[in-house]
C-alpha cells in the first residue's frame, strides 16, 4: 500500500539549512563535478520545498553533478529571471510561476529558451495532451514553432467557503445543495452575508459574503475576469492567437463581465479593499473569516489549513466547489495554467542536455508524486500516470474513514470539465496583456473612476490590440 498524504508529511523532513537565498544543502565536493544551477519559486510550505530539495540531493548523488538550488518567493521570481535573461546569464534550470503567463512566450519568441521537444516527445506517453500546447511558442529568430518548455503542474480556479459560516447563516451547507444557476449562486453568498449581520450585528459587521479580488495588480483578478468572461461567452484571443476581442459577440461578452464585477462591488457584498488586494489577500481574509467564499487559482487555501494543524477546519468546516453555470445556462469552461520549466539558452554553465537530465530525474512517476504531494495538492499533475494516485482521484486520507472535500473537486474539474488553457503561448503579446493587467485595470474603471463598462471595454481592447500589434 502507498503512503498516505500523512504518512508522507510526516517523513518528509529533510535536514536543510536556512541561508539568505532559502532553504538550500550542503554541497556534495567531488574532484570535476559539474554543476546545474537550478532557480525555483519558494512554496508556500516548506514541505514542498524540501521536496525540491530531496530530489536535487538524490541527482547530485547519482549523477556526479553539484546542483545550486536557490529559492526565491514567486512575486520576486518573475523580475529575478527577466533580469537574467536580459543580462544573458541565467540559471541552467528556471521553474516561476509566471514562466508560462510572461517568461516562456516572451524569451522564446527572442530565442533565448533552449528547444524542448526531444524531452517532451520522451515525456510525451505520460502527459495529458490538453496541457501541453502551453508550451508551444514561435521562436521568431529560428522562424519556427517548437517546445521550449516542460509543463510539469497545472492549476484551476475553483470555490472555497466555509460551511460553519454557512450553516451559521441558516442556510444548507452542503455542496451539493448551493444553487448553481448564476444568479442563484451569486445571490447566495450575499444571503449568507445579509443573514449573518441580522443574526449578530456586532460579530459579523466585517464579514462578507464573497471575496472577489478585483485589483489591477493582482494576479487573481485575471482569473476572475477570464471566467466572468468565459461564462459570458466571450474571448479575448481566437484559437490561432488573432486578437477578437472587438468582434461584437465578445465586446458584448466583455462589458457584461465588467458590469458583473463592478455591481458585485457597488452591492456591499464585497470587501471594500479588495480593489488594493494582491494574490495573498483573499487567502488571508478567507483564513480570518472575513469572506465566506472566494474563488481561488489553486487549492493553497485548504492547504493553508491541512498544514497548520486545523484538520477539522480543512475536512469539516471548509469545502470547494465548481464555478456556477453560465448566465444563459452554459456549463462552464475553466482557465488552466500550466506552470513549467524552461531552459535559457545563455545559462551559467551552458550544459542544456545536463537541465534536461534533471528534470527527466525529478518528474519519473514516484519521484515527481511525492513532489507534488508534498504541496498537499495545491497543484495538479501535468503527467496522467501520477494523477492516476488515489490522492488526487479519491481524496481518501490517513487510515480512517476521512475523504477529502477539497482534491476531488479539482480532479473532477481538470479531467471531466471543458477546459481552457491560458492563451499565452498563441500571441506572446498576451504575456504583456497579462502583465499590464488591462483586465483589472478595466474593472477599476468601472468602480473607482465611474466609467460605463462600455467605455471601460473599449479602452481595454484598444490597449490589447496596441500591444499586439507592438509585437508584428
Amino acid at each position: 500500500m502507498g503512503r498516505t498524504r500523512r504518512d508522507f508529511l510526516k517523513t518528509s523532513a529533510i535536514g536543510t539549512a536556512v541561508a539568505a537565498g532559502g532553504l538550500t544543502f550542503p554541497t556534495i565536493l567531488r574532484a570535476q563535478a559539474r554543476k546545474l544551477t537550478v532557480w525555483w519559486d519558494r512554496s508556500y510550505y516548506k514541505e514542498e520545498d524540501e521536496a525540491v530539495l530531496r530530489i536535487a540531493e538524490d541527482f547530485q548523488k547519482t549523477r556526479n553533478v553539484d546542483v545550486d538550488v536557490s529559492f526565491t518567493i514567486q512575486e520576486d521570481s518573475r523580475d529575478k529571471i527577466i533580469t537574467a535573461l536580459n543580462a544573458r546569464r541565467g540559471p541552467d534550470v528556471a521553474y516561476s510561476f509566471y514562466n508560462d503567463w510572461e517568461i516562456m512566450p516572451r524569451y522564446a519568441w527572442d530565442g533565448q529558451l533552449v528547444d524542448t521537444t526531444d524531452l517532451i516527445n520522451e515525456l510525451r506517453p505520460r502527459y495529458f495532451e490538453k496541457f501541453l500546447p502551453v508550451a508551444y511558442c514561435w521562436d521568431n529568430k529560428a522562424k519556427k514553432r517548437a517546445y521550449y518548455g516542460v509543463p510539469i503542474q497545472v492549476q484551476t480556479i475553483q470555490i472555497h467557503y466555509w460551511r460553519d459560516l454557512v450553516k451559521e447563516a441558516g442556510l444548507p451547507d452542503d455542496p451539493d445543495k448551493i444553487p448553481m444557476k448564476w444568479n442563484e449562486y451569486w445571490a447566495f453568498w450575499k444571503k449568507a452575508q445579509d443573514h449573518l449581520r441580522t443574526k449578530n450585528p456586532t460579530k459579523y459587521a466585517k464579514v462578507y459574503g464573497i471575496g472577489m479580488t478585483e485589483s489591477a495588480t493582482s494576479t487573481d483578478t485575471i482569473w476572475n475576469f477570464e471566467m466572468a468572461l468565459l461564462s459570458h461567452g466571450g474571448q479575448v484571443f481566437s484559437d490561432d492567437g488573432k486578437v477578437v476581442a472587438d468582434q461584437p459577440k465578445n465586446r458584448a461578452a466583455i462589458v457584461a463581465a465588467l458590469k458583473f464585477f463592478a455591481s458585485l462591488f457597488g452591492s456591499g457584498h464585497v470587501p471594500p479593499d479588495t480593489l488594493n488586494w494582491s494574490d495573498g489577500d483573499n487567502n488571508a481574509n478567507f483564513h480570518s473569516k472575513s469572506v465566506v467564499m472566494t474563488p481561488n487559482p489553486s487549492v493553497s487555501i485548504p492547504a493553508h489549513q491541512y498544514f497548520n494543524n486545523t484538520s477539522d477546519n480543512y475536512f469539516n468546516k471548509s469545502a470547494t466547489i465548481e464555478w456556477p453555470d453560465g448566465p444563459d445556462g452554459r456549463k462552464p469552461t475553466y482557465m488552466a495554467a500550466v506552470k513549467t520549466i524552461v531552459f535559457p539558452r545563455d545559462s551559467t554553465n551552458k550544459n542544456p542536455d545536463l537541465a534536461k537530465a534533471f528534470v527527466k530525474f525529478m518528474v519519473e512517476t514516484k519521484r515527481f508524486a511525492e513532489y507534488i504531494k508534498a504541496a498537499n495538492g495545491r497543484w495538479f499533475p501535468a503527467f496522467s500516470d501520477v494523477a492516476a494516485d488515489p490522492f488526487f482521484s479519491r481524496g481518501q486520507v490517513g487510515k480512517g474513514s476521512e475523504k477529502d472535500p477539497h482534491l476531488p473537486v479539482v480532479t473532477r474539474i481538470l479531467l471531466e470539465r471543458n477546459t481552457r488553457i491560458f492563451d499565452h503561448s498563441k500571441n506572446p503579446a498576451n504575456s504583456q496583456v497579462f502583465a499590464e493587467n488591462v483586465w483589472g485595470k478595466a474593472m477599476d474603471r468601472t468602480i473607482e473612476d465611474k466609467w460605463s463598462s462600455e467605455k471601460a471595454a473599449d479602452e481595454a481592447i484598444a490597449r490589447v490590440k496596441a500591444i499586439v500589434a507592438q509585437w508584428r
